[in-house]
């Protein structure tokens, strides 16, 4: 749902008024941090429900696998396409905080649920 939330106001938005700054690499910033954020989510969940250290651990992994991934993710493209890097770089962060603020509530609503 957030994923069709987030490109529904993206199109609007770049459709219209950031016509001008619209990017070709957002449809695939889009589906690696929702992709990233689905599995690095149900690898936590599931690792919370053997015990608190897994869930430490798989916590901390997630996040640092996701990082390095994004990173690769960047580097790469912006080898390829470097004539728009300060939009790539502020719709990746725009995103990139998006998606982890929604990750780090369902998360902490999980937690909550299920102590």
């Amino acid at each position: 749902m957030l994923t069709l939330l987030v490109s529904g106001i993206a199109s609007v938005l770049f459709s219209s008024v950031l016509q001008a700054y619209q990017l070709k690499a957002f449809p695939y910033q889009i589906l690696l941090l929702a992709f990233a954020t689905t599995v690095g989510h149900l690898l936590v969940v599931r690792a919370s429900k053997l015990n608190t250290l897994k869930f430490s651990n798989a916590f901390m992994i997630s996040v640092t696998l996701k990082l390095f991934i994004y990173i690769l993710f960047m580097l790469i493209y912006l080898w390829i396409d470097h004539s728009q890097v300060i939009i790539f770089a502020v719709s990746f962060l725009i995103l990139y905080l998006i998606y982890t603020l929604f990750e780090v509530s369902e998360i902490l609503k999980f937690l909550k649920n299920n102590s």
